[in-house]
């Protein structure tokens, strides 16, 4: 936890200018791709975004992670949601993936689920294999989260970054907006931005989350490493 000192994180957010220019003009390729993973990502067409779900069959199940439980929803076109359990409140997370996509089949399968969360929190994707995510959003939600995924592994940056890495510098909170509504926890990672002054701020998912993820890709920035699932928070 001494990676999450203010002074680290003003350290980090001074290299913010550059991180997201740097992370465009590689290609998005080698170690500075999110947690080393490789990401496809796949929006959903405005029809799909009107039929909220229809014809549409999503499995999904709950599973222990380094960060505590988390339910991870799955179609065949890749990830459509992944968020984390607050106070073992399963339920709440059930109503809302069904508000998400209210048309839509679901199916508790954890047994289909399972093989990609090992993925998501073992790094076990690949360039042959990347891991798909079906994105439901509006253009400027789905631009803002595309911005995220760009944000090295280890690095933060603030809300007026992201902002200005989209072409829309005078669109800070409307960028926070958008990130405070990211339906991808972890692997969309919205916890890699930060305040301006270097505070972590919010997070969606409880500030401890977002400071014990935050420490951990701070301690393992030079290298990549496996983690051990746990149900704790």
């Amino acid at each position: 936890m001494q990676f999450l000192t203010k002074e680290h994180a003003k350290g980090l957010l001074d290299e913010a200018p550059n991180v997201l220019d740097a992370a465009y003009r590689s290609g998005l390729s080698g170690p500075g791709r999110l947690h080393d993973l490789f990401v496809k990502t796949d929006a959903i067409t405005p029809g799909e975004y009107r039929a909220l779900g229809t014809g549409l069959t999503i499995s999904y199940g709950f599973h222990p992670t380094p960060f505590g439980e988390c339910l991870l929803a799955l179609t065949e076109r890749g990830i459509c949601a992944l968020a984390f359990v607050e106070q073992r409140d399963r339920q709440s997370l059930r109503d809302w993936l069904a508000a998400q996509w209210p048309r839509a089949a679901l199916r508790q399968n954890p047994g289909a689920t399972q093989p990609m969360v090992d993925k998501v929190f073992t790094g076990r994707a690949s360039p042959s294999r990347p891991l798909p995510l079906l994105l439901k959003g509006t253009n400027f939600q789905i631009k803002v989260w595309e911005a995220l995924l760009r944000i090295p592994h280890g690095a933060v940056v603030s809300y007026e970054t992201v902002a200005a890495a989209i072409a829309a510098p005078k669109a800070s909170r409307a960028a926070g907006s958008a990130i405070g509504k990211n339906p991808i926890a972890y692997i969309i990672p919205c916890h890699r931005v930060i305040r301006k002054i270097g505070e972590s701020g919010e997070y969606r998912w409880g500030r401890a989350r977002k400071q014990a993820i935050l420490g951990w890709e701070a301690t393992t920035r030079s290298g990549r490493h496996g983690l051990k699932r746990h149900t704790g928070s």
